[in-house]
């Protein structure tokens, strides 16, 4: 199997504006994942594991895709409801694409539902998931797993996909700190805003020269402490 890891682009200030502008109130893990997906070329059929018909993202996919869905959760209102540990109700080889936000981490073995992605996909097919890496427990209904790039490596390589990419979604040091800690009390936003800035005018410091990406031995260190994983791999 293919693997890569990508680089994440360094933070500025235009960039921090439009996140806001495009995701305003959301932590900026999901602003980064939503980033993220609305950069991906999604068409034909697409299954969304974890999602539905009100799911928070609904209105970041193009318009023109056969959009499905599966989850445990009928107020999301997917397509198919499954349970826990239960085989998805689609035959083999029919979605173009599969997406999965922020949900693999509630799944006790999530290597089944990466076998049922691979089964339910197209020769060809690819696979999107978004998953925590420093965040907070956060059950719905219950919280298991905090898989680093290795495991992702492996996890792709046995299931059966050619290639795999992982993209650590990280904008700083300065602001996962402030994500574990979170803010609280007088000025919460303005704090919030101003600790990402930090991370701006470090990564405009150290990283200079270095075109726009975290890279190096130093950018490793500043994705070791990532919000989040973005993993993409191909059937």
């Amino acid at each position: 199997m293919e693997y890569r890891r990508i680089d994440p682009r360094l933070p500025t200030v235009g960039r921090w504006l439009d996140l806001n502008r495009r995701f305003p109130g959301d932590s900026t893990l999901r602003k980064l994942e939503y980033e993220r997906l609305t950069a991906i070329d999604l068409k034909g059929k697409v299954l969304d594991l974890g999602g539905g018909s009100k799911a928070k993202y609904i209105h970041l996919h193009p318009k023109d895709i056969q959009y499905a869905s599966v989850n445990i959760d009928p107020d999301i209102e997917p397509t198919w409801q499954i349970q826990p540990g239960e085989k998805f109700q689609i035959e083999d080889d029919v979605f173009d694409s599969c997406i999965s936000m922020n949900t693999l981490e509630h799944v006790y073995d999530p290597k089944f539902l990466l076998s049922e992605i691979f089964r339910v996909l197209k020769p060809g097919g690819e696979v999107h998931i978004s998953v925590p890496w420093i965040f907070r427990i956060h059950a719905h209904p219950d919280d298991f797993t905090r898989a680093s790039p290795s495991w992702w490596k492996l996890a792709m390589q046995e299931t059966g996909f050619q290639e795999t990419t992982v993209l650590p979604l990280v904008w700083g040091r300065y602001s996962t700190a402030s994500t574990i800690t979170s803010f609280r009390g007088v000025l919460k936003n303005t704090r919030n805003h101003i600790t990402h800035v930090r991370d701006v005018l470090y990564a405009s410091l150290v990283f200079r020269g270095t075109d726009v990406y975290y890279q190096g031995k130093r950018g490793q260190r500043v994705c070791n402490v990532a919000l989040g994983h973005f993993i993409s791999a191909k059937k």
